[in-house]
């Protein structure tokens, strides 16, 4: 070893920890945050190598590998179990930097999935990438064991049993609701048809006085010479989805701009897949057809399919909705799940939900005020369990420090006796 790589060791360390860790926090958070989307990724591999693609074990194996990323990356930034993360990441490395290098050579997918949603980067990029995560994973291999963590080994279980509760609630919601963090172009606030443009939305409003009294008033109701303007409102401005893949047919033709309703209320459910349908749900999506028309609204459903899957979903839902097909990765896009519902207001997406997520009997007894109190917001959720999730690893943390300061307040007054 080199008299600088001894002099600064302890610091090589600790920049080795955090640089390798944030990567495997950043890519199991992203990846648990859209489990779908990371179920989506590895049937798209499996379906590549043409290896059979069971769901249930997809989403097992999905969950599981986002989990082991985020905790190991937890472990080695706070410097938990030093030996065993560095070898479980090690040993995942070694599994992955020919798999990557086989990517980057044979370009089967377009990206590894990494990050999910979050980032994308070239798959040239994610081979040297893990390159050099290895080999800083190499010299943690040697040194790491050497260099204190942040928790006593006392306390390593609670702080991974704390971060594994907070993983799985994340994976959980994202699985049965929708992702906490939208990373995809469909966020809530967005006009779903590219016509809308966020410049031209909405109106000014204008100002003006008048004995005391003040008004807003629109471009075409501006008021006489009696009144004194004093200020201008900008129009709220709606965010428009960019990279948009979502093309809606009836038969052959593109009905895209014909069915999304800039208008009033729509909801629109979305089938990506012909499986693993449950008939039971067809109930439910009765009830809220019915519910929408009464508040004087529409409800579509777009299948990922062909004319015999529109007829067959007819004929097995008994809809009296329309129907219409587009293409399957667009739907997964636009929101997730087996089933999922999505719920605009004049064109602009206010909630998004898996089917299932959906209390049977909702529908069936709602007032005027149903779809809105479906509305929840995953950003905000997601902040919250962060928070306290840090806070609750400070508290074990200070804790441990306690600990660690009586224990050596007492061992010094025996030393002194």
């Amino acid at each position: 070893m080199s008299e600088f790589v001894r002099r600064h060791n302890k610091a090589i360390v600790w920049t080795f920890r955090i640089l390798v860790g944030a990567v495997f926090i950043v890519s199991g958070t992203t990846k648990m945050i859209d489990v779908w989307g990371f179920i989506y990724k590895i049937e798209q591999y499996l379906n590549v190598w043409s290896w059979p693609q069971p769901r249930s074990l997809v989403l097992v194996v999905a969950m599981g590998l986002s989990a082991v990323e985020f905790l190991t990356g937890w472990f080695l930034i706070t410097g938990c179990y030093k030996r065993t993360c560095v070898w479980i990441m090690s040993l995942t490395m070694l599994g992955m930097l020919p798999l990557t290098f086989y990517i980057a050579v044979a370009n089967p997918v377009s990206d590894c999935g990494c990050f999910g949603d979050f980032l994308l980067i070239s798959n040239t990029a994610t081979f040297i990438k893990n390159v050099v995560i290895s080999a800083m994973l190499v010299y943690l291999l040697f040194h790491n064991r050497g260099v204190d963590g942040l928790f006593s080994a006392y306390s390593q279980w609670l702080v991974g049993f704390v971060a594994l509760i907070y993983i799985i609630v994340i994976g959980l919601f994202g699985y049965n609701i929708q992702p906490l963090v939208d990373f995809r172009p469909y966020k809530e606030g967005t006009a779903l048809l590219s016509d809308r443009n966020d410049e031209e939305e909405g109106e000014w409003r204008f100002i003006y006085e008048k004995d005391g009294e003040s008004r807003e008033f629109g471009e075409d109701e501006l008021p006489d010479s009696t009144w004194t303007f004093v200020d201008r409102v900008e129009p709220e401005r709606v965010n428009v989805a960019e990279e948009r893949t979502l093309a809606v047919f009836d038969g052959d033709e593109d009905v895209t701009g014909e069915v999304i309703a800039t208008d009033g209320i729509q909801v629109m459910v979305l089938i990506p897949e012909m499986k693993n349908l449950d008939a039971s749900s067809t109930y439910l999506i009765n009830d809220m057809n019915r519910y929408v028309m009464s508040l004087g609204g529409e409800m579509i459903a777009i299948l990922g399919s062909d004319s015999r899957g529109v007829e067959f979903w007819r004929d097995f839902s008994m809809a009296s909705y329309d129907i219409y097909t587009a293409e399957d990765t667009s739907l997964k896009e636009l929101a997730r799940g087996n089933v999922s519902v999505v719920y605009l207001k004049d064109g602009v997406i206010v909630w998004k939900r898996s089917l299932s997520s959906i209390d049977s009997d909702w529908f069936a007894t709602a007032d005027g005020n149903a779809l809105d109190m479906l509305t929840y917001s995953g950003t905000f959720l997601f902040w919250l369990l962060t928070v306290l999730f840090l806070g609750a690893e400070a508290v074990i943390w200070g804790i441990d420090r306690s600990g660690r300061a009586v224990k050596l307040h007492f061992s010094r007054r025996n030393r002194k006796k």
